[in-house]
């Protein structure tokens, strides 16, 4: 028998994964990035005690009657363990060598990946297979598995209910519209939760069914509650309507049925009759398809949330073009040389390739992607060859277990589709922890079909156990992994848990510009963590800029300054290479008005990023105001001739064409275009070079066409005043005074100062 200190210790760490499972549900709203820090933490914070009491257990066993026989929690090591093992280590070396080892090992609030969360997973694996052990042929020795998968379906139970009070309207989506997200924050999160989710009660209910033909006294009840579930669990993903999961689940049934009715009739108490409905199932869903790529089109699917974005996909959808141009950048900025081809550039450094090869036609579309949206280009960015094929084994092996365990073909074909609908999503869509843990679990889970079993040793109690390993064990051993664990959970969740709260108190502060102070800025960054520095002294950034053009004193706005300026030299050490640390710093000083701190930083992030328009125009602002304008006018024109549909770059390269006295070039490159000069921007630029004669005839033009907007006659008003044509501003005025009688007393008023040479602001 195990001593009660064992036994309490292995109770102890069952409760820990348990919790583990319910962490989806876990919302943090006192932190930055509610929905991944909490999870991010609770999990890392779980997994660093059940790893070490783990270990204590583990050395406990030695001299025990557990010790090698089926209740031990030795660590069992197969061709898996190998697998998952390798790929932590990959991992690992690819981030060492990487472009941003501090960011690739602690990652940051909004994504709480990097290695830090391997890592943790790799623990969580190594527990879990170890804890529960092997799987022995029959139903008893699969019974502390299967209660796991339920606490498993319980929460993902509660997660779904959450989402469905999202789809009645009865509890608010936090990404707006109708795409259901529940306490995950992202229904792209919650789609592929619910996927495997759906899989695994789909496992549990072909297991209820074996267990009826192999088991007397099974009750068929549980088929039908594992079945009604899992249809549940596809509905609340259907709902996230997130496209990629959706293919993955059609093909993964496609899979399962076809696999059951291939080798269905091998085993013994298959029908021919289920191996007959699993082939009508493939029809039906092919007919489905079919039926609906044929009306896409129609009405009633364009104002279905889901059926209509399914519908859109096609090359000419934005999601799809998006990827069109990430995917062949991810695959250039990898292959550039033989290191990054090997060993990839590091976790969390996908920026630094989109940025460097980005492509001007992506002007429609985000500018800062940190992810190739797609988990095995992620991969393949991240450890280069080596960390895809890495993580492509662990599929493989996985594969390879299901249908080398001891189950039934409806088992292992539910198992395979899981695997398959996770895969197809992966294709289009990042991973997040929730993913991440539910995949570790499957393999996990899995890894134990191919478990030898362990040969029973029996314990002698007659032989003493050597003194000496009891009080190394005792004395030293375990000492040691308790202050391991505990400087884990302060330096890995402690501290930076610290500076997310300070950081949340800085945006607080910032809330009120009159009394807002530096001091929570400088409290959080004197922690000095780097999952959290970039992240604080960004928004630093914005609180500055927004308190230095605010009425506040001006000693206060002088501290906000120094503060950004020592702190930008900071991060600029940290990260010399990162187009949007410079992008956003410069930005501050231009917005500040501080042209010539601006534009050092500026032309260092179109040099790392020398196709981005964003920057060009950033740029282009700053020479003007520099008095740069042969400058800023070939930066524009490089902008637009990059991009010739860009509307902004259009709008742009005018007015600055205008601005540099080229109107006449302006007009003829543009063919005086209504929709770009009667662009507010281009009007302003007219009145700016004092050109009111340009200005005055794009109003007259605007009138004609839109003689219904105030607007128009309260600007062309404004040009005639500017200009020295009173007489003609109060006619325009007395003219709008006609078509809005509403406003006739104020205009009046207007014209009544006009006439007294008051020359009133006219908006």
């Amino acid at each position: 028998m195990s001593s009660p200190i064992n036994s309490a210790l292995k109770n102890c760490i069952t409760i820990g994964l348990a919790l583990v499972a319910f962490i989806p549900i876990y919302v943090a709203n006192p932190l930055f990035f509610p929905f991944i820090t909490g999870k991010g933490f609770a999990f890392r914070i779980i997994v660093e005690i059940v790893f070490a009491l783990w270990l204590v257990l583990v050395l406990r066993e030695k001299g025990t009657p557990d010790a090698g026989t089926e209740k031990s929690v030795a660590p069992r090591i197969n061709s898996l363990t190998v697998a998952v093992t390798l790929f932590t280590v990959v991992t690992l070396i690819a981030d060492l060598f990487g472009l941003n080892i501090l960011r690739s090992i602690w990652s940051n609030f909004e994504r709480m990946e990097g290695w830090m969360t391997i890592i943790h997973l790799w623990g969580y694996f190594i527990v879990l297979s170890s804890v529960f052990g092997a799987i022995i042929t029959g139903h008893e020795g699969r019974k502390n598995w299967h209660r796991f998968i339920n606490v498993v379906l319980v929460a993902s139970l509660i997660t779904a209910i959450h989402g469905l009070f999202q789809f009645f309207g009865w509890a608010e989506t936090h990404q707006g519209a109708v795409r259901i997200d529940a306490s995950l924050g992202n229904s792209a999160y919650m789609a592929v939760y619910m996927l495997i989710s759906a899989f695994l009660a789909g496992y549990m209910a072909c297991t209820a069914y074996v267990h009826k033909l192999t088991l007397k006294g099974t009750n068929t009840v549980f088929i039908w509650v594992y079945s009604v579930v899992a249809a549940f669990f596809s509905f609340i993903m259907f709902q996230t309507a997130t496209r990629g999961t959706i293919l993955g689940w059609i093909a993964a049934i496609l899979v399962v049925c076809a696999l059951y009715a291939i080798f269905g009739k091998k085993e013994k108490g298959q029908s021919d009759r289920s191996r007959a409905i699993a082939g009508g199932v493939i029809g039906l869903v092919v007919l489905l398809g079919i039926l609906f790529v044929f009306n896409r089109d129609a009405e009633w699917i364009k104002k279905n949330a889901v059926l209509g974005r399914l519908a859109t996909i096609s090359l000419s959808d934005t999601k799809t073009q998006a990827r069109g141009f990430i995917w062949p950048m991810a695959i250039k900025g990898v292959f550039g040389s033989a290191k990054t081809s090997l060993i990839g550039i590091g976790q969390e450094n996908f920026n630094y390739i989109f940025n460097a090869n980005y492509e001007p036609k992506m002007y429609a579309h985000e500018q800062w992607f940190d992810r190739a949206h797609s988990v095995f280009l992620d991969w393949l960015v991240a450890g280069g060859l080596l960390g895809l094929l890495a993580y492509l084994a662990l599929y493989v092996l996985a594969l390879i277990y299901i249908w080398k365990g001891d189950i039934s073909i409806g088992q292992k074909s539910l198992l395979t589709g899981l695997l398959v609908g996770y895969g197809i999503h992966n294709i289009f869509v990042f991973d997040n922890q929730t993913s991440y843990v539910m995949f570790f679990t499957f393999l996990a889970f899995v890894h134990s079909f191919r478990q030898e079993k362990i040969p029973r040793v029996l314990h002698d109690t007659q032989k003493p156990v050597p003194v000496n390993y009891f009080t190394v064990r005792n004395y030293v051993l375990i000492p040691i992994i308790v202050l391991l664990c505990g400087s884990a959970l302060y330096f890995i969740n402690a501290r930076p848990i610290q500076a997310n709260i300070g950081l949340i108190d800085s945006l607080r502060a910032c809330a009120t510009l009159q009394t807002v102070s530096t001091d929570p800025f400088k409290k959080a960054l004197a922690l000095n963590q780097t999952v959290a520095n970039q992240e604080i002294r960004e928004q630093l950034y914005t609180c500055a800029a927004n308190v230095i053009q605010s009425s506040a004193p001006m000693e206060k706005k002088n501290e906000f300054y120094t503060l950004v300026t020592e702190q930008t030299k900071k991060q600029i050490e940290i990260t010399p290479n990162d187009a949007r640390l410079f992008i956003i710093s410069g930005g501050f000083y231009d917005s500040v008005q501080d042209w010539n701190s601006a534009q050092p930083l500026l032309e260092r992030a179109l040099v790392l990023s020398p196709n981005k328009q964003s920057i060009m125009y950033e740029l282009a602002l700053n020479y003007i105001n520099s008095n740069k304008p042969k400058e800023a006018l070939a930066l524009i024109e490089k902008a637009y001739l990059s991009a010739p549909d860009n509307e902004t770059a259009k709008i742009g390269y005018v007015v600055t064409l205008i601005a540099d006295g080229q109107d006449k070039k302006a007009r003829e490159l543009f063919n005086n275009d209504p929709a770009i000069f009667s662009d507010q921007r281009v009007v302003n630029a007219y009145i700016t070079t004092k050109n009111y004669a340009r200005a005055i005839e794009i109003y007259k033009e605007l009138i004609k066409k839109s003689p219904n907007t105030q607007e128009l006659y309260s600007g062309l008003a404004s040009v005639y005043i500017i200009s020295k044509q009173d007489y003609l501003a109060i006619q325009t005025l007395r003219t709008a005074a006609e078509k809005f009688p509403a406003l006739k007393t104020q205009i009046e008023a207007l014209i009544k100062q006009i006439q007294e040479g008051k020359l009133p602001a006219i908006q």
